[in-house]
């Protein structure tokens, strides 16, 4: 690091790399730990901020995003931030109409239903510049941080994106696009290919702008396939136990998780008792701290608190020990 403070990109020089340490395998002084949708309408800051505008507006914007970004980590001591953005801007940047439907979720007017709906997408080539509102928010999230914490980037897979492009909005059964792969194996390695090609630099984009971690998410029923795909750190919904997960995986990957977020509802007193609980069965080290799904809307902050505190709390006591 050069001694003007900031690091090799020119970026603020991290003054707390628990997180990243945890990921790379490292012994930490304590569990790191952050949520998934830490940035969420749980706050009432955040409805405030999003208040003035449609969803994917927020998304365009550089500075509401970075705002976005930020809320949480003036009220909650976590140890990461996560970009606040959307996987659905992929589809969006070839060529797709997404809307957010109140009450409802991502909506596509016009989803894909035959082979020749795929000519109306555009060159996979094209999406990393039409993203770069993205790596902007990145760029400026990263300095306003000043170093406090890392800052996570994500983008949806490509069958999560290839779902939502099919069956027109989110969906329980996938059947439209399952019913794609029997029906129609090669446009479906098509449009998989073309959002591979499309992600591809979009993740490396979110790297060169600033993001500095990604990682795997509810994969377990590929748990072994992720710890040899070349993750760092693997992220466990909550119905996952801890001691099979380390079974399978051995001590090959950081696993993150995985706490029922519906376990947010109890009190302060029982989220104590829970997340000590998933911290013994997870042990001490290559571990990081977090929830088997992101936020609902009507949490609690408070109860958010109480668990990044417990979080912290007992994972210096089990180090004690």
């Amino acid at each position: 690091m050069e001694a003007n403070g900031l690091g090799s990109q020119g970026f603020p020089e991290l003054k707390n790399d628990t997180f990243l340490r945890a990921a790379w395998g490292e012994d930490t002084d304590y569990t790191p730990v952050w949520c998934m949708r830490q940035a969420g309408r749980y706050l009432p800051e955040f409805r405030e901020t999003r208040a003035a505008q449609d969803f994917f507006s927020t998304c365009r914007s550089p500075e509401a995003c970075c705002e976005l970004t930020l809320q949480p980590l003036r009220r909650f001591p976590l140890d990461a931030a996560i970009i606040f953005s959307d996987i659905l801007v992929v589809p969006q940047a070839l060529g797709m109409e997404v809307t957010m439907v109140p009450g409802k979720g991502p909506s596509f007017p016009e989803p894909l239903r035959e082979e020749r709906d795929l000519e109306r997408l555009r060159d996979p080539a094209t999406v990393a510049s039409e993203l770069g509102y993205v790596f902007q928010a990145i760029t400026l999230t990263r300095q306003r941080l000043a170093g406090r914490v890392p800052l996570i980037g994500f983008a949806g897979a490509p069958w999560t994106l290839m779902t939502y492009m099919i069956e027109g909005g989110s969906s329980s059964t996938m059947a439209q696009a399952k019913r794609w792969l029997y029906q129609k194996p090669q446009a479906s390695h098509q449009l998989l290919r073309i959002l591979t090609d499309a992600l591809v630099p979009y993740l490396v984009g979110q790297v060169a702008a600033g993001a500095q971690i990604i990682f795997a998410k509810d994969g377990h029923f590929a748990l072994e396939e992720l710890a040899q795909a070349g993750y760092e750190v693997v992220g466990l919904d909550w119905t996952v136990a801890p001691e099979k997960a380390w079974e399978r995986v051995g001590k090959t990957v950081t696993l993150q998780g995985n706490l029922d977020p519906c376990a947010l509802y109890a009190s302060e007193e029982e989220i104590g008792r829970l997340v000590q609980q998933m911290l013994d069965d997870f042990g001490p080290q290559r571990y990081i701290a977090n929830l088997g799904h992101g936020l609902y809307p009507d949490m609690d902050p408070e109860h958010v608190g109480a668990f990044v505190d417990a979080v912290h709390r007992h994972s210096r006591l089990l180090r004690q020990n």
